[in-house]
Parts: structure tokens; C-alpha cells; sequence
């Protein structure tokens, strides 16, 4: 494996033949025979139950053996508060896979619907804004002004970067938790009255932003009323174990999550230059569902996740090396010192 002090750099007039175009598709997709990726493709209701079920069952297990805990010592509870936040966080790879309609089979998407849109108030967001801004990431994966999912500066600098993961650290300690509470309560009161952030603006249409406006007046009744009886019965479980718990664990697998698409370059039409996957342990394999192996995700998206790994197997070849989550963060601190420097280098994690 290629040391991050051995990263090769290139200049981005090198990349010319690279540039993102609105009417081309991204390059490098087919590598792949049709029938291989139809049979990789084919849902499956009993891998479905079963994640999903293990992932719930681990986290009431965890609240359960937090709450108990908790009547005999504070803190004692706090360990397994925080097992229990690490789990919340990783809703995100189920809500992932449930936007894409990849969980279940067709004739049970009734209740992959309703799962989603619970995940997804778990989560803070608007299933509909979430389902449309995935779409375009997709589309456009790190194209400038149109992914609302990659929406960090163009050059990503070390000071950037690292107070990027200060704030994630300080959410993780919990200081920082209620700010982010708050600005996810003020996006959702935002959205639903009617405010329009620039994709809601662009790439939405009145049908669209009705159903955000909805739905985020929903999650914020939902939560209202959640901490309201959290106040009622005087139990400061709910808000720790719900409210609160989105913005304590998703940096913990933001982790992880972060090290998809940041350091890597705008506005190309190459997934190999524009995501990265990172290699994890069965563990994390287990509650990330596919989204380490993500430019396997990003080049055949319609492949779900039990099945990343065989597709990853035929891709080996012509993908990037793959780095732990702390060698993806070296490499994102490596990219950042170079910017610091030579703004217009770009990393080239393979052959061009």
C-alpha cells in the first residue's frame, strides 16, 4: 500500500480529459456484464428482516442495558449511552439503502416506505429532501453547485479539515450536541415554512417541496411531543435515547462516513477520482451496509449491499487501493496539506 507520504499528485490540467459534462455519463461503468449485474441486483426479503432486525435488536439492547443501568449508577450508564449512540449513528446506512428501495423486495415496499420515513425522523430530515438530494448526488456525484451532499469548499485545506473534525469530536463529547440540535430543529421549522435551500430551488417541484414542507412539520411534531412527554413523566431518557441521540452518533460513523468523497475531486466523470471506499472490519462491515466498498456503490448503484462484496471481487482490478478509516483520514490530511500549497493539484489515486 502506497504511504500517504508518497501520494501522487497531479495538476488538474492533467485531468482534461476527466472534466465533468452535464450530457455525458460517468466513465468507467461497464466494466461489468449485463446478466453479472442483473443477478447481483436481486433483492432479498430475509437478508432484509434479518439486518434490520439484528441492528434494532443490538440497539434496544443497548438502551435497555443503559436505562437499567442508569438506576443504579449515572455513571456507569455512560459507556453504554455511549454504545448505544455509536449504533444510532449507523441508522444511517439502513436509511441509505431504504432510499434506494434496496432492503426489501418490490411487493413489500409498503413497508419499506414506512421504515424509511421512521428512519429518516430519526435522522432529523425530510424523507423526500433526502430521497431527491441522493438522487443528484448519484447523478452528479462531487459536481459543484448541483451535489448537496458534497457541498464542502473546492479546496479543502488543513485548517478546514481539521476543524471539521473538531466539531465532529465536540458532538461526540456531547458540548457540541446541542448546537447541532439546534440548527436541525431551525432547518426543519425553515422547511417547513416553505423556505427553499438552492437544491429545493433548482432541482425540486411544487409537488416536492409540499411533501418536505409536510414532513418536516411531521419530524418536529414527532419530536415535540417525544420530548414533551419526556418533560411530563420527568424522564430524561427519551431526549438522551431519541432527540438527542442523532447528533451525538452520526459523528461517530461519520467517521467512516466522511471518508467517501472529501479530498477527492470536483467536477469529474470518474467515480475512481471522485469517491473512495474504505476497508473496515467485519464489525463495521456488519452496521455500514455496503457503504465502504462506495465507489463499487457509486459505478452500479442498483446493486445492493449483501452483494458489494462479490462486485468488488470482479472490480479489483481497476479500483483504487483501498485504506483503513484512519489511513482515509491520513490521506485526507495529506490531500489538504498539498491544497495548502498547490491549490490546483489534484490526487490521483490510480493510473490515469
Amino acid at each position: 500500500m502506497t504511504p500517504v507520504s508518497q501520494l501522487a499528485f497531479t495538476e488538474r490540467s492533467a485531468l482534461s480529459d476527466y472534466e465533468w459534462e452535464l450530457t455525458q455519463s460517468f466513465k468507467n461503468r461497464n466494466h461489468v456484464d449485463r446478466e453479472t449485474i442483473v443477478a447481483l441486483s436481486e433483492r432479498s426479503n430475509l437478508h432484509g428482516f434479518v439486518r434490520v432486525g439484528l441492528y434494532m435488536g443490538a440497539m434496544a439492547l443497548a438502551a435497555w442495558a443503559a436505562v437499567v443501568v442508569s438506576r443504579q449508577s449515572l455513571w456507569l450508564a455512560i459507556p453504554l449511552l455511549y454504545a448505544y449512540w455509536f449504533l444510532y449513528g449507523f441508522w444511517v446506512a439502513v436509511a441509505h439503502e431504504l432510499q434506494h428501495k434496496m432492503v426489501f423486495a418490490k411487493s413489500w415496499e409498503g413497508l419499506s416506505e414506512t421504515l424509511y420515513f421512521l428512519v429518516q425522523a430519526l435522522m432529523w430530515n425530510s424523507p423526500r429532501y433526502a430521497r431527491i438530494s441522493h438522487m443528484l448526488h448519484h447523478r452528479c456525484t462531487m459536481v459543484r453547485n448541483v451535489d448537496p451532499e458534497t457541498d464542502w469548499p473546492e479546496v479543502i485545506t488543513t485548517p478546514w479539515l481539521r476543524k471539521f473534525l473538531r466539531d465532529l469530536i465536540l458532538n461526540m463529547l456531547i458540548v457540541g450536541a446541542p448546537r447541532s440540535l439546534y440548527a436541525a430543529v431551525r432547518q426543519q421549522i425553515q422547511r417547513a415554512a416553505g423556505h427553499r435551500d438552492r437544491m429545493m430551488r433548482d432541482h425540486c417541484s411544487p409537488a416536492d417541496v409540499r411533501a418536505i414542507r409536510l414532513e418536516s412539520a411531521g419530524i418536529l411534531l414527532f419530536h415535540l411531543c417525544w420530548v414533551g412527554g419526556a418533560i411530563w413523566f420527568q424522564r430524561w431518557e427519551p431526549i438522551l435515547l431519541i432527540t438527542l441521540a442523532w447528533q451525538v452518533g452520526a459523528p461517530m460513523e461519520s467517521l467512516w462516513h466522511n471518508t467517501e468523497h472529501i479530498g477527492r475531486a470536483y467536477n469529474v466523470n470518474d467515480q475512481r477520482l471522485a469517491t473512495r471506499s474504505v476497508r473496515v472490519s467485519w464489525f463495521i462491515r456488519l452496521l455500514y451496509g455496503g457503504l465502504d466498498d462506495h465507489v463499487e456503490h457509486h459505478l452500479f448503484p442498483i446493486v445492493p449491499s449483501r452483494n458489494l462484496r462479490k462486485l468488488h471481487r470482479l472490480l479489483n482490478r481497476e479500483l483504487p487501493e483501498v485504506r483503513s478509516m484512519i489511513g482515509c483520514w491520513r490521506e485526507m490530511f495529506a490531500i489538504a496539506r498539498e491544497k495548502d500549497q498547490r491549490p490546483r493539484n489534484e490526487y490521483a489515486p490510480m493510473k490515469l
